[in-house]
């Protein structure tokens, strides 16, 4: 099962990148995120682990232009499949723990379930990076609990991990965190890991 969460095994994995990851633009929990970016201000946004773009449907949708998007993942497929889709953003293959952009080079870093592959000994260098890159905010929608027994818990019996981001951002200077908790009608489906799916925005700490 943790093999299946590696990211050997989602650099290599060969499916259909537009039915299975693109096609689902319009889940609701992607609203969720719609109404989380709206709070703040920003022209510029990067996701971390944008696979085949859905959520840049959203964006696009709900904003008006002059945005600039790109995104990074660490699947070629996925990558090559956004190209298709929206060949004016910047996208890139790499992991999240290598961002291919310059020092403050967006307003916000968007991870959207990509953060719970990692385990809390290779986070906090995926924090760091993205704090690199970012000059404004992050928007993590991502599993997140302060309790370190549910954490455990999660992993021991889904192979996911969940995180403490309250804590883990203030460590890395981040402030103003907010943790929003994705109301139900977001994830309508009940899945097990609903308990734990929330928003966490944060601004990025300035850089002397």
């Amino acid at each position: 099962r943790v093999l299946f969460r590696s990211a050997k095994y989602w650099g290599n994995r060969k499916i259909n990148w537009k039915t299975s990851y693109f096609d689902t633009w319009d889940h609701p929990h992607r609203k969720f995120i719609i109404r989380v970016l709206q709070s703040i201000n920003w022209v510029s946004l990067f996701e971390v682990g944008c696979g085949a773009g859905a959520n840049f449907v959203q964006i696009v949708k709900n904003f008006p232009t002059g945005k600039q998007l790109g995104g990074q993942d660490i699947n070629k497929d996925a990558i090559e499949t956004a190209k298709i889709m929206f060949n004016h953003a910047i996208l890139k293959v790499g992991p999240s723990d290598d961002i291919m952009m310059s020092d403050n080079s967006t307003d916000v870093i968007l991870t959207d379930r990509c953060l719970m592959y990692l385990s809390p000994l290779k986070i906090n260098k995926t924090i760091e990076e993205i704090k690199r890159v970012s000059r404004g905010y992050v928007v993590f929608a991502e599993l997140h609990s302060t309790s370190w027994v549910d954490r455990i818990k999660l992993f021991i019996n889904s192979g996911y991990y969940a995180h403490n981001y309250l804590k883990l951002l203030e460590k890395h200077g981040f402030y103003d965190i907010i943790s929003y908790k994705t109301p139900r009608e977001y994830w309508p489906q009940g899945e097990k890991l609903y308990k734990f799916d929330h928003i966490i925005l944060a601004k990025v700490p300035t850089r002397k």
